[in-house]
Order: C-alpha cells, then sequence, then structure tokens
C-alpha cells in the first residue's frame, strides 16, 4: 500500500520551545534542542520541567506517525458528508477547526482529537472527497463553500467568536476564504500531529492518566 503523506517532516518544533526552556533541557539553542527531540536523543517524557501538557504535544508531533491512521495514498476522492462535528461537548467559546471531506482525512484528524479532553468544533468542508493537499490542486476548498458550511450548521450562532483554523496547506487561501465569508481566518499547522503545540494549554489539555 502507497502511504499518504502526513507531512511530519514539515513539523518545527523550536518556535513552541523558549530560551529558557532549551537552556535547562540541556541547550545551546531551540534549534538543537528541537533537534535532538526529533533524533530521540531527548525524550519528551524526560523533560520534567514541562507541565504534562506540554509534554504530550511534543510527544504527538515528534511520534506523529506512530500514532496517527496508517492511510493510503488515494487516486480518487472517498468522500463522507460535509458534516459538522461536536468533540468533548464543545461550548460557544470552543475553537472551530476545519478541513476537507476526505474519509482518510477525517480519519487522521479525529485520531489525533481522541488524545485530548479540550472541546472543539469541526467542519468538514465539501472538498468533493479531496485531501486538503489534493483540494488545492484541484480548487476544491473554495470561500464559497466553506461559507457554505459556516451557514448551513450556523455556526455563528453557536460560537461567541468568529475565528477559525484552517489546514496550513491551505493557508495561501487564508486572505480569500477571510474576504469572502468575513470571519477570521487562522492558518494552522501543515500536519495536524502539530495542532496540540500550535494551540497550546488552553485549547489542549491530555486526558488524565
Amino acid at each position: 500500500m502507497l502511504k499518504a503523506n502526513l507531512y511530519a517532516d514539515r513539523i518545527d518544533l523550536a518556535p513552541y520551545l523558549t530560551p529558557e526552556e532549551c537552556h535547562n533541557l540541556g541547550g545551546p539553542d531551540c534549534p538543537q534542542v528541537a533537534a535532538r527531540l526529533k533524533d530521540g536523543t531527548l525524550a519528551p517524557e524526560d523533560c520534567l520541567a514541562l507541565t504534562p501538557a506540554r509534554r504530550q504535544a511534543l510527544t504527538l508531533a515528534v511520534r506523529a506517525l506512530d500514532f496517527l491512521p496508517v492511510v493510503q495514498s488515494l487516486e480518487l476522492p472517498r468522500p463522507v458528508p460535509p458534516d459538522l462535528f461536536e468533540i468533548n461537548d464543545p461550548g460557544p467559546g470552543a475553537p472551530l477547526l476545519v478541513t476537507g471531506n476526505s474519509e482518510f482525512t477525517l480519519a487522521v484528524v479525529t485520531g489525533l482529537l481522541a488524545h485530548t479532553v479540550s472541546p472543539f468544533y469541526l467542519l468538514l468542508v465539501d472538498t468533493r472527497g479531496d485531501t486538503v493537499d489534493m483540494s488545492m490542486i484541484y480548487r476544491s476548498f473554495t470561500p464559497q463553500r466553506l461559507d457554505q458550511g459556516l451557514e448551513t450548521h450556523r455556526l455563528a450562532d453557536k460560537l461567541q467568536h468568529r475565528q477559525l483554523i484552517i489546514p496550513g496547506v491551505v493557508g495561501p487561501l487564508q486572505a480569500e476564504l477571510a474576504a469572502y465569508t468575513g470571519w477570521d481566518i487562522r492558518v494552522g499547522p501543515i500536519c495536524v500531529a502539530e495542532l496540540p503545540l500550535f494551540l497550546g494549554e488552553s485549547h489542549w489539555q491530555p486526558p488524565e492518566v
């Protein structure tokens, strides 16, 4: 089976570490500490000065391919209904994550969200079943389809904010999406496994052990 590219090699840990943390972890700077985390010479679980949530976020990032579901590279789209999922009983302040309506994209994103107790809304935009990288090639992730999803699920009524997070792959559409929908469009990471670091502890908490 030819595996789909989940872009784990595009994760950059250094921006999520402070100089003080990197010094405490043996330094001499954050890029080198990040490199040690990625090559396994420094394990996230040994970073005891960090909170459990931060250690878990680092673990998910550096071991992404160990826990994300293996999905095959598709020749044809595999659509699921462009639905709204409510994860962990979200309230009006919960973050809104947006992605495409590929069956495999849904499996990967929900595979990550199984590792948190934090609440989220997850909106699948109708990309005709294209994964988010393919949706950029085939131009199936459009402002009109995003707006249709927001309107269909009445997200302006559900949320007390007007911010949503799109995958980093569709980041080039940020200005166009914002202008058409009137929402604040935040560009998330390219690899979904970076999302816990990107969101920070205020929006990502692991289950209690």
